[in-house]
């Protein structure tokens, strides 16, 4: 039994899908501002790894929201699907933008993956540093291009797709969510399915694709391990014992640490469960859109904690909303002595008035 109705679970990701957008973007473009102009020198070319987090969780928030990417669960099949076509598009265009999510998700760890190795060479050896710089960035490139073909490929070729399969997802999941069949648009990895005899028939395909998929999600994840591990040594010393440069670096460390566990409780565990759970035929059904809500809302949660850590950015919002509220308390009390000088005059000529008024009567008299 879901927690919510297929419908509900629709109308309440379509209405967070929205509040993300408005509020992760304008503080994305302000830790970007921060980045660009309020970096020091001694950040190097780290800020530009940080700029590109910003972007890439702006991206992600503008994708995610017009497609409006949900998630359910069938047997031992897990897919993301949408019911939306804002833009009109084809149906390519709905699972090319599909594929795109799936594909920005990935990224986000690799991202998360190269700035701990950027870290983890600042703080040990800085002549490996060398690998963020010239033709040494197509390692990066060709990374990104593994992540690209993983991610985005992963549910087309994740299932063993037929005519008659595709009406039969189409309409179960029209009737869980009281939509038209063929406005359903999908994704899918699919590890097995049930024959006549209710045994089980395994999709190679779907299990090689899934193995390829979990090999890159696990080296990434061994990357991010080893280097904290690592960094987290050097910056566990006593601050008074760190150099101005190894400082800085501590809090850049702090600062990475809050960015990793945020995407790791918002996309990486529940991401992990809902891979999970369909190889044991657990059901979430339209539950799993709890995965949708929550990938939205990392992007928006994510960039408060490097604005509040990071000392330059940190000082920029002090200044920015003292001074918003200085200005406040100026006008404030500007208002209060016009109006109290206003109210002194208005009583100076009631008070004259009411004294030679006496006089003139009694000169009449």
């Amino acid at each position: 039994m879901t927690v919510l109705k297929g419908s509900v679970w629709i109308a309440l990701t379509s209405f967070i899908d929205l509040a993300a957008l408005s509020f992760s973007i304008p503080v994305n473009l302000l830790l970007l501002y921060c980045i660009c102009t309020k970096s020091e020198k001694s950040f190097g070319r780290y800020k530009h790894l940080m700029a590109w987090f910003s972007m890439q969780s702006i991206f992600f928030t503008i994708i995610a929201s017009v497609t409006h990417m949900c998630f359910h669960t069938i047997g031992g099949t897990f897919m993301m699907f949408t019911i939306s076509n804002h833009l009109n598009l084809p149906s390519w265009g709905i699972w090319a933008s599909l594929g795109l999510c799936c594909v920005s998700v990935g990224y986000v760890l690799l991202i998360l993956s190269a700035q701990f190795v950027f870290r983890y060479f600042a703080m040990h050896n800085k002549k490996n540093l060398k690998y963020f710089f010239g033709w040494r960035l197509l390692y990066f490139v060709f990374s990104m291009l593994i992540v690209a073909v993983v991610y985005g490929g992963c549910g087309f070729v994740g299932i063993n797709l037929t005519a008659e399969k595709d009406k039969s997802i189409r309409e179960s999941m029209a009737l869980v969510y009281e939509v038209p069949a063929e406005q359903v648009y999908y994704v899918a990895v699919e590890y097995f399915v049930r024959n006549e005899k209710n045994e089980r028939v395994l999709n190679y395909l779907s299990i090689g694709t899934a193995l390829t998929l979990n090999s890159v999600f696990g080296a990434m994840v061994i990357v991010i391990i080893y280097c904290g591990v690592k960094t987290y040594k050097v910056t566990h010393k006593t601050t008074s014992h760190l150099s101005s440069h190894m400082y800085i670096q501590k809090q850049l460390f702090t600062a990475l640490l809050v960015q990793t566990l945020t995407p790791t409780a918002l996309i990486f565990v529940p991401c992990a469960i809902f891979y999970v759970l369909p190889l044991f035929e657990l059901p979430l059904d339209a539950d799993a859109n709890i995965l949708s809500i929550s990938l939205v809302l990392y992007p928006m949660i994510d960039p408060i904690g490097v604005l509040f850590i990071i000392k330059p950015y940190r000082n920029f919002l002090k200044k920015l909303f003292c001074h918003r509220l200085v200005r406040q308390n100026r006008c404030s009390t500007i208002e209060m002595n016009v109006s109290s000088i206003s109210s002194r005059k208005k009583e100076k000529k009631g008070g004259s008035s009411d004294e030679t008024s006496p006089r003139f009567d009694s000169i009449q008299n």
